[in-house]
């Protein structure tokens, strides 16, 4: 009887875990579940409401509501008005063609309805997206019908604006409302006419070009690889030419929060959204509402006055649209993923460059406070990118955030310093969309911070390697080892070879977990027999997929330029080399590691199956390779 159990458990975990295999947090929570362990709750208990501890769900729904409602319009209001007008930074200096809504059909809402994830969360009716999906074919001809008129008169319909929000417990107090992440629970059926209207507006901007090259958040084939591979790139030109690199990273207070839709509508309007298309975006943003949910307890409905709506589909690309004009404001060159914002100058001599960065600086204060955001001076900072070796003196590095309007006299009290990362500092490194970068771009600190994940991981598997299969193993691995390796590994996988070495040690850890074997068994026959790639062939294997897109065509234009046939260099020569890559001369050995010098000399020797157009066929071909090799 005790087998049958501990076989039934056995399989019940299994299934659990093959269930959740895509979705970290999920599989945490079953393996917390397995360990008998309490995840964090997401349930607010109490909240401190000007200062007294209140434990009453209405009373904390109706709380958090007026201040999720109210924190953008605070912040917008807080910001000193300039002379210049937002639109006047929108000029494209060209006819840009007016967007039109057109319309939409039965098939076309069937196949919207066919993507969505079905999730069990509910709006505020009570509908969730699972519930859309399962009567999707039988309610696809009436909502066509509905979004027609709606696209037609330029009217979004006003049973679709309220939205259900829950409050998500972040970090710090958690009496603190300001430390809860508003999750907003918009209308299951409005979000099909938001999909089918962003689809139009994806396209209008796309094809007209209107979208900045360097913006790599909520669009389609761009991600935060690319946005970081453009900064390391940058940087690296920099420190090749012996010059000092200054990165400033900017942090904006509730950015989506604080968008003035009066202001939004006139970029919207330079862009080509006019008429019929404008009147219903100005309509869409108008007039909405929200209730926070406490454990069953609605707050009051609360006016939204302001913001682009997070937690819808079309609330993000508007948000791209309104800080889509950034880069005009300054020379330095600028990487966006959506509100995080990285501005980098370079120069040989490092007190120039630094009052060359503050000069940048106050102009991009000046287009912030005229689009009525602010900058979190607290949490923006800066980083000196330079050699090993190449001193630098404090004074000359000292960079603050200069509020006062360009043409005025100074008033000190809008002169804010941002304070320095680098490695006698207090803080060493600066964690960039997920990846932790320091001065040298040595990522010791972050493959530091990836063996600690993956410590606790290995930690929760050993625990219960005897109650699981081997295949239910690797499956753990994949969701709470593998996906944190993958994660931009073609950006830190340039760190130099005793800092990857640990990953390594770690990697073979959880192998020979997985295999039950021995901690000095040879782990290169179980790498094979398990199918998973040690970290050198996955680090090639990541660098020969970003260079197979970059060959092919399939990377963002802002990237056409970054390597160079030979022919294209010396057309008039013929080169037995013709059709390789241009490997950029170095003149330090420690920037030889980094992609600009590393990524074509991998690409340049690596096998003739690149040549397939086909990335998936490519990818499977070259694993299959780097198997063999092992």
């Amino acid at each position: 009887m005790h087998h049958v159990i501990r076989a039934a458990k056995k399989q019940h975990i299994a299934s659990k875990l093959t269930e959740n295999a895509g979705n970290p947090k999920k599989t945490w929570q079953t393996l917390n579940e397995i360990l008998g362990r309490k995840g964090p709750s997401d349930t607010v208990t109490q909240l401190n409401i000007e200062g007294e501890i209140v434990g009453d769900k209405l009373r904390e729904a109706n709380h958090f509501n007026s201040f999720f409602a109210n924190v953008g319009t605070k912040i917008s209001n807080s910001v000193p008005p300039v002379q210049k007008k937002p639109e006047e930074y929108v000029n494209y200096g060209r006819d840009i063609p007016n967007l039109q809504l057109g319309n939409t059909t039965r098939e076309h809402v069937i196949k919207i309805i066919k993507k969505f994830a079905a999730k069990s969360s509910c709006d505020v009716n009570g509908i969730s997206t699972k519930m859309i999906k399962f009567i999707g074919e039988e309610i696809a001809s009436p909502l066509a019908h509905i979004f027609n008129i709606s696209l037609r008169t330029g009217q979004f319909p006003a049973n679709f604006k309220k939205c259900r929000v829950i409050p998500i417990f972040k970090a710090g107090d958690p009496l603190d409302c300001d430390n809860y992440r508003p999750i907003s629970l918009l209308n299951s059926i409005s979000k099909v006419l938001e999909k089918i209207v962003a689809e139009k507006l994806v396209y209008h901007l796309n094809v007209n070009d209107l979208l900045y090259q360097h913006q790599y958040g909520f669009l389609a084939k761009r991600s935060t690889e690319q946005n970081l591979m453009q900064i390391l790139n940058f940087v690296t030109k920099a420190l090749n030419d012996n010059m000092f690199c200054i990165g400033v990273f900017l942090d904006l207070r509730k950015a989506f929060d604080v968008c003035s839709h009066e202001i939004l509508l006139a970029k919207l309007e330079r862009m080509g959204i006019q008429g019929t298309a404008l009147e219903w975006f100005k309509n869409y943003l108008s007039e909405r509402t929200m209730v926070v949910d406490i454990n069953g307890s609605f707050s009051n409905p609360c006016s939204l006055d302001i913001s682009v709506i997070q937690g819808s589909i079309l609330g993000p690309i508007l948000f791209l649209c309104y800080i889509n004009d950034f880069w005009t404001v300054t020379t330095l060159f600028s990487v966006l993923f959506a509100d995080d914002g990285t501005c980098l100058g370079k120069g040989n001599n490092l007190r120039q460059l630094t009052v060359y960065v503050n000069s940048e600086l106050q102009k991009i204060s000046n287009w912030f406070k005229a689009n009525r955001m602010a900058d979190n001076t607290a949490k923006t900072k800066f980083m000196v990118f330079r050699t090993r070796g190449k001193a630098i003196n404090p004074i000359d590095c000292q960079l603050v955030f200069n509020e006062n309007e360009l043409g005025l006299p100074d008033d000190p009290e809008l002169i804010h310093p941002i304070e320095r990362i680098h490695n006698e500092g207090a803080s060493q490194n600066f964690k960039l969309l997920g990846v932790l970068f320091d001065e040298f771009l040595s990522f010791d600190d972050h493959i530091s911070h990836l063996c600690a994940k993956i410590s606790k991981s290995l930690f929760c598997i050993n625990r219960i390697k005897n109650f699981v299969s081997q295949e239910t193993k690797k499956t753990l691995y994949s969701a709470m080892i593998h996906s944190h390796l993958v994660y931009c590994m073609s950006v830190y996988g340039s760190a130099n070879k005793t800092s990857l070495n640990r990953l390594k040690i770690k990697q073979k850890e959880a192998i020979r977990i997985i295999c039950n074997a021995g901690y000095r068994e040879h782990t290169a026959p179980l790498f094979a027999r398990l199918k998973i790639l040690p970290i050198d062939q996955l680090i090639e294997l990541s660098i020969l997929k970003f260079m197979h897109s970059f060959h092919h065509n399939l990377l963002p234009l802002s990237f056409n330029d970054m390597w160079q046939l030979n022919r294209n260099r010396q057309p008039e020569r013929e080169l037995r080399n013709a059709d390789q890559l241009y490997i950029p001369p170095h003149r330090f050995a420690t920037l030889k590691r980094l992609p600009l010098f590393n990524f074509p000399i991998v690409w340049n020797s690596a096998g003739n199956e690149k040549n397939n157009p086909r990335q998936h066929v490519y990818l499977k071909l070259l694993k299959s390779r780097l198997l063999l090799n092992l």
